[in-house]
């Protein structure tokens, strides 16, 4: 069983545990193998990992979060608190499959003819079948979010429902993580606000391939492309007295990925890029373009420490503080982590 202990880092930065290196990386967890990251994708690999983990916050990072997941009597365990959104998350694995069990509460009265409530709840469910190559990971996940306002004279409240699924197969081909299937729909709904009752409706299919293995010895390479579509729908009673047009999205294609390449015996250097080419239409509307992100990072690591950061895109840019300017610090986010 793979083990990770996570080190929290106690600098004004994020400290994602191993997100860093995701981010670097692409972005994309179902591109990931041996990274505990992947249990939020396939939680039937919950039982494949063992740690304890914790963030410090920033600007855009409010409060950072924490969790631990550890083996009991053969059965694997987990909690989290503040992660993805949610308050808690609940993880348990008996070993053949495994289960998130996800909330979020919050009741807010700014004054005394004014409330807010905003209730959220996500169950993700996952095991190993056997469909493609060697075995592929199979990943259900359903979702529910209720807000309402209650004022004097107005009744405001949106829901949401969000249902998904995801395959993923190993294998031992060029690109070992074949095929990579995962689909989405989300339903909201809006009652009582201007007079207005409306809901609108997206699904989202994707279709990609991955490699994510070691091209050198020294050298890691991760790959995916995806071809996807997106469609939303709108229905009911619009404030302004129209119901907007359908839109539509195809990604022609989507890549993401990024390398790894250990330096000596202690450093390593990342780099890694997405690229979306989308054409978009909405009525009369449609637009065809391709906008990408590039990031870079390091690792250092003695014997079983490690620690991951990104570095700062305005460092690169603009270069460090000195006498004026901008206070651009090195570091974007890092991470710490002990392996045993």
């Amino acid at each position: 069983m793979r083990k990770v202990f996570i080190i929290l880092a106690l600098l004004a930065v994020a400290a994602y545990a191993s997100d860093p290196r995701l981010t670097v990386l692409g972005g994309d967890s179902r591109l990931l193998i041996n990274d505990y990251l992947e249990m939020w994708a396939y939680p039937g690999t919950i039982g494949d990992y063992e740690f304890v983990t914790g963030t410090s916050a920033t600007d855009n990072i409010h409060d950072g979060w924490f969790g631990i997941v550890d083996d009991f009597g053969g059965s694997t365990f987990g909690l989290t608190i503040n992660h993805n959104g949610y308050e808690h998350e609940v993880l348990y694995s008996p070993g053949d499959w495994g289960v998130i069990f996800s909330m979020d509460f919050n009741k807010f009265a700014p004054t005394d003819t004014t409330t807010q409530k905003d209730i959220e709840l996500g169950l993700a469910w996952g095991t190993d079948v056997s469909l493609f190559a060697d075995y592929s990971d199979l990943a259900f996940s359903v979702g529910y979010d209720k807000m309402t306002t209650d004022l004097d004279t107005l009744q405001y409240s949106g829901s949401e429902m969000m249902f998904g699924a995801s395959l993923r197969g190993h294998g031992d081909d060029f690109f070992n993580l074949f095929p990579i299937v995962s689909a989405n729909v989300s339903m909201n709904s809006v009652d009582g606000f201007d007079d207005s009752s409306f809901s609108e409706t997206t699904i989202f299919v994707d279709f990609g391939a991955a490699r994510n293995k070691k091209v050198a010895d020294k050298t890691n390479l991760v790959i995916g492309v995806f071809t996807g579509l997106e469609n939303t729908s709108y229905s009911g009673d619009y404030a302004e007295g129209e119901t907007p047009d359908s839109e539509m999205e195809i990604q022609i294609p989507t890549i993401t990925g990024g390398v790894e390449q250990e330096i000596g015996k202690w450093f390593i250097f990342r780099a890694g890029a997405r690229s979306v080419t989308n054409y978009r239409s909405q009525g009369d509307f449609n637009q065809f373009g391709t906008y990408f992100v590039t990031n870079f990072g390091i690792g250092m690591h003695a014997d079983n420490f490690t620690m991951d950061a990104t570095i700062s895109e305005d460092f690169l840019h603009d270069g460090p503080y000195m006498v004026g300017g901008e206070a651009n610090g090195f570091m974007g986010s890092l991470a710490a982590t002990y392996n045993f």
